[in-house]
Formats: C-alpha cells, structure tokens, sequence
C-alpha cells in the first residue's frame, strides 16, 4: 500500500510539472531569422546642434548625412540589430573643439524583446553629466534595457530604463545589472580616444560590410566570464543570463491512507 501511495504522489509531481525551471519554449516562429534582418529604430537627444555621423559607405569614414539632435524632440533614425557602430560627434554645445566617437551596439532581438522593437524606438540620449565624465578621463557606459516587471515603476511602466557605470558603486558592471533587471536594447561606450589623429583606427576585422560584425562586450555579444555559452535553440539569441539559484525541491504533501483493516478505536479519557 505504501508503494503505490509513493508512485501515486511521483506521478502527480510529474503531471504538475514540477521540477527546475525552464525557458519559455514559445518563442515566436522565425525569431532566429528576423534576428539576422530586423532593424531597431532609434531615438536620438542631446545639446541642442549637437551633430551625429555614422560608417555607411567605408569604415572609418562617417560618410553618412549629419543628424542634428536636440534635447526636446527625438530625431529618429534606423539601424540594423546585433550590430556594433561607431558614431561620430561634433559640434558639441559649449564643448570648443571636443569631437567623441563612442560605440552604439544594438543587440539582437529576442522573445522579450520582439514586442518592444516592433513598435518603439530605442531612446539613446547623450547627455552634459556623460561628456563632463569623458573630458575628466573616465570610460562611459551606458546600458539601455528592457526591465522585467517586478523592476518595473509606475514612472517606466512599459517602458526602458537605462544603467550608467559612474553611477554605480565602484566595480559593478552596468551590464550585469542590466541582465539581471531585464532585457538590454543598446549599450553604449564613450571615452576620449581622438579617431582624427594619424593611425588611428578603431576595431573592426570585416571590412566588406558596414557596419561589421559587432565587437565583442562581454555579456552582450560575448559570453560573460564564467558562464558557458547558450546553445538550445530558445535562447540561442537571447543574452548570457546570470545563473538563477537552484530551485527547492518540489514536494507534495503525503496524506496517511486511513487502514482498513481494523475499525478506529475511539479514544477513552476516564480515569481509572
């Protein structure tokens, strides 16, 4: 009797469901390919005039038509995901002469990302708190995310967030932060390097296309350190995420079998 209640309860287990967690495996149909193709539209602010350039014909050229940028309204502009760009920034307001060139890797599109992309533009804002950071000497990045709903405010309902490394404490990666609080869009790096001076050059191993293939960041378009790489074919365009915990062992409660072999006893409380 006792086997069978065993098995009964292991089968009720199995029915539920229970056991480690799992990735979602309805990811909608054709994902990997509109990965490879899809194009993420992006909202661009910052100093009023502020001028933005792009590689479209040779790299390390910014041959495309200058985007003026303002803080009030987006100008919006289309780029190609799971690709890394080099912009170039001039004309920076009451920044004599300062021209920064910093990176704009949009990440590839996944489940959690597919919805966002189809109907919204990705907010990128350069702002003056990132340019006083970079003519102080220090490296800018800037991950702009997707939050899951519990990281969610009424303020951001639906909306992105985005983490800034010199506003973290010192030593957290804005990246890390940015995986465990949801899904990254963008990220972007600036620091002082003046591409302008002779022999300068920037990375970039695939000269026959613009833009190349994306430079590597780890835990965006390279795997973070320590965690292996994705390879079921849910995740294969979603980001390395940091390892969850192990779940509790799932156990259903055992109810006694009532015998039947002999009749229930009720209990005597005279006293003798």
């Amino acid at each position: 009797m006792r086997n069978k209640a065993l098995l009964l309860a292991l089968t009720l287990v199995v029915a539920c469901g229970a056991g480690p967690a799992r990735l979602n495996p309805a990811a909608p149909a054709g994902l990997r390919g509109a990965a490879q193709n899809a194009v993420a539209q992006v909202a661009f602010k910052g100093s009023d005039g502020m001028k933005i350039q792009w590689d479209t014909v040779q790299i390390g050229m910014f041959d495309s038509a200058p985007i003026e940028v303002n803080e009030v309204r987006p100008v919006f502009q289309n780029f190609q995901v799971a690709r890394s760009y080099r912009l170039k920034l001039t004309d920076i307001p009451n920044r004599d002469g300062l021209t920064l060139y910093p990176t704009l890797t949009i990440n590839a599109v996944s489940s959690r990302t597919l919805a966002y992309l189809d109907h919204n533009a990705i907010p990128v804002r350069f702002s003056e708190a990132d340019f006083d950071q970079v003519q102080n000497g220090n490296f800018v990045t800037k991950v702009i995310f997707l939050p899951s709903p519990q990281f969610q405010n009424l303020a951001l309902a639906g909306g992105v967030d985005t983490i800034v490394n010199t506003q973290l404490p010192a030593g957290a990666d804005p990246i890390v932060e940015a995986q465990n609080r949801g899904a990254i869009l963008a990220v972007i790096q600036i620091g002082n390097k003046d591409l302008s001076v002779e022999g300068s050059s920037y990375l970039s191993n695939d000269p026959s296309g613009i833009p190349g293939a994306q430079f590597p960041i780890i835990g965006v378009n390279a795997q973070s350190w320590g965690i292996p790489a994705p390879q079921s074919p849910t995740n294969a365009t979603e980001l390395p995420t940091v390892p969850a915990p192990e779940p509790e062992p799932f156990v259903l409660p055992m109810r006694p079998i009532p015998s039947t072999s002999a009749p229930e006893v009720e209990p005597n409380w005279t006293n003798h």
